[in-house]
């Protein structure tokens, strides 16, 4: 018997201790935010940054795991910050998380952060859909990471850390790119589909530090036979509502 993590509908995804609604975003709540949400260390910070929050899920998650931290999230989708503001409203810790619409590239941010974190657009120079709402979700180009880690630069407190997820393929051009901005890895963890799909996403989490010793990780999302891996559901438990399937 296998326990699998699912929503009650497309509309509505159902955690342990939050809802998220996404009739309007977008994207849906996906492996990626999970993954992302659960990996990140959320300990010993006080003030929180979500760059690009859709609904607002990983802010959610990273409030769930620290009862302190205060959340600023800016998403440019405006049915999209409406859905996350409501998300926000209707969780336990609505009175620590504020979300904001706008691009973060031009917002006029008046503070500092020592926890930034985000899920970018990162299908880079590849096709586009025609769905103009998808393409400012999902796409970015080459310029836009440099931009991206030129104002995490500028954002992050000289202690703070910054959490990102891309594609696996991309993790060479993020660690030149976010050390021309005076930015270093201090742990990576390589994202498997399964024991077939290697290296489909990686997460990086960086700091103004450079650090001797980087602390390098891997999980494997699925088992051969398509069922979520003991490594994953470990990993998610916390926030998944687990079903018999």
């Amino acid at each position: 018997m296998s326990f699998l993590p699912k929503p009650i509908n497309l509309s509505l995804f159902r955690f342990k201790y939050f809802d998220v609604k996404q009739e309007k975003n977008p994207l849906k709540v996906g492996t990626d935010s999970m993954l992302l949400g659960s990996f990140i260390d959320a300990s010993n910070h006080t003030q929180a940054l979500d760059l690009g929050a859709g609904t607002g899920v990983l802010s959610l998650m990273i409030a769930q795991k620290n009862p302190t931290l205060v959340i600023d999230a800016i998403e440019i989708h405006a049915d999209g910050m409406q859905e996350c503001r409501d998300n926000f409203s209707n969780s336990t810790w609505a009175d620590r998380l504020t979300v904001f619409q706008g691009d973060y590239f031009d917002f006029p941010f008046i503070q500092s952060y020592d926890l930034i974190f985000s899920n970018p657009p990162f299908y880079l120079n590849t096709l586009q859909t025609k769905y103009r709402d998808i393409n400012l979700a999902k796409h970015g180009n080459s310029a836009d990471i440099f931009r991206f880690f030129n104002l995490v630069q500028k954002l992050l407190v000289s202690s703070g850390k910054c959490w990102v997820i891309f594609p696996g393929e991309k993790l060479n051009l993020l660690i030149s790119v976010a050390a021309d901005n005076d930015l270093y890895p201090v742990e990576i963890i390589q994202v498997h589909s399964n024991k077939s799909k290697l290296n489909i996403r990686v997460i990086i989490c960086f700091s103004k530090a450079k650090s001797n010793v980087v602390k390098m990780s891997e999980i494997t999302i699925r088992n051969e036979n398509g069922n979520y891996s003991e490594s994953y559901l470990e990993l998610t438990e916390q926030y998944h509502r687990l079903i018999k399937s």
